[in-house]
């Protein structure tokens, strides 16, 4: 562990250096999410992830950079095995940017799920609904054409093995499509193909600001093309600001269907929550419980997460 740990405290470092060097700004941010939560008869103290990113701009302009790493003992394999604690690289990309145009090359989150591509430091509850789970990272380059508050359009083709993968496996790539049009103020509505060379998927999405809540909804589909398996998902949250700048009330509904060719596999989650803000998303106090209930035998896996944050 103390040799990955040396590695990433280097990588990030070198990229200070060489960024001072250049006589160009470096910002560095990140952000911490201790917790405690409790699944079933479980429960536990966890260390859900520790961020820690260097950004800035490059020689020009119109390029940009960004290097950040994690720590975390939750939802990843241990480095080594034996630890508990593991250390692995999330964003490793350099940004292009002309006015409508941008294109961004090396490790990113691919363009799909709206759950995927927003970061869990904004999300309004601690973990993302089944369907999406975890933000999607891979390998490969990405262009993107917008007009501010009207039309957004993002298509990638990476390696399709995920992040921190130094080959590719099977010698094809992954590609994605996004698309997310504003109709109205506030209102963003939008949807997204990905393409394995074993798997297709889709997804539908939309999100409406408003001063005093939010609500957002998304559904995907997945399909598996030697088996033909269908899996689907779907939520629909909503968040009220009970007290502005201090107070927010959660609630979410989600269904998540591993298998269309299994008929009692279908799982139902109803989450009620809130966040508490001392400094909006930079330092606040976030709690959840969530209920499960199974298509068919119930399961002990009702879920309470209390979660402090702290960004920088």
């Amino acid at each position: 562990m103390r040799h990955a740990t040396r590695f990433g405290l280097a990588l990030l470092a070198s990229v200070c250096a060489a960024s001072l060097a250049a006589q160009t700004s470096v910002k560095v941010t990140g952000y911490m999410q201790p917790r405690f939560q409790a699944i079933g008869d479980s429960a536990a103290f966890l260390l859900r992830r520790a961020r820690f990113a260097v950004e800035g701009q490059a020689a020009a302009p119109w390029a940009t950079y960004r290097v950040q790493v994690e720590l975390r003992t939750l939802g990843a394999a241990a480095t080594p095995a034996a630890s508990p604690l593991t250390l692995s690289a999330t964003d490793i990309w350099v940004r292009l940017a002309n006015k409508r145009w941008g294109a961004t090359f090396g490790q990113f989150r691919v363009p799909f799920a709206l759950e995927s591509v927003t970061s869990s430091g904004v999300l309004e509850t601690t973990e993302r609904s089944r369907i999406v789970n975890a933000a999607k990272r891979d390998i490969g380059v990405q262009a993107q054409w917008s007009v501010p508050d009207r039309v957004v359009l993002q298509a990638a083709i990476v390696n399709g093995d995920g992040p921190n993968r130094g080959a590719n496996r099977d010698n094809r790539m992954a590609y994605f499509a996004r698309v997310v049009v504003t109709p109205v103020k506030g209102l963003d509505v939008g949807g997204a193909f990905e393409g394995y060379s074993d798997s297709t998927g889709v997804d539908a999405q939309a999100i409406y600001r408003a001063r005093l809540w939010t609500a957002r909804a998304e559904y995907i589909r997945l399909r598996q093309r030697a088996t033909n398996v269908r899996t689907t998902g779907w939520y629909a949250v909503g968040a009220y600001t009970l007290r502005p700048g201090r107070l927010q009330l959660v609630t979410r509904v989600e269904e998540f269907d591993p298998s269309d060719q299994v008929a009692v596999d279908r799982l139902t989650g109803y989450l009620v929550g809130g966040q508490y803000f001392f400094r909006g998303d930079d330092l606040k106090l976030m709690a959840d419980y969530e209920v499960f209930r199974e298509q068919a035998a119930q399961v002990k896996n009702d879920r309470l997460v209390v979660q402090m944050q702290v960004r920088w």
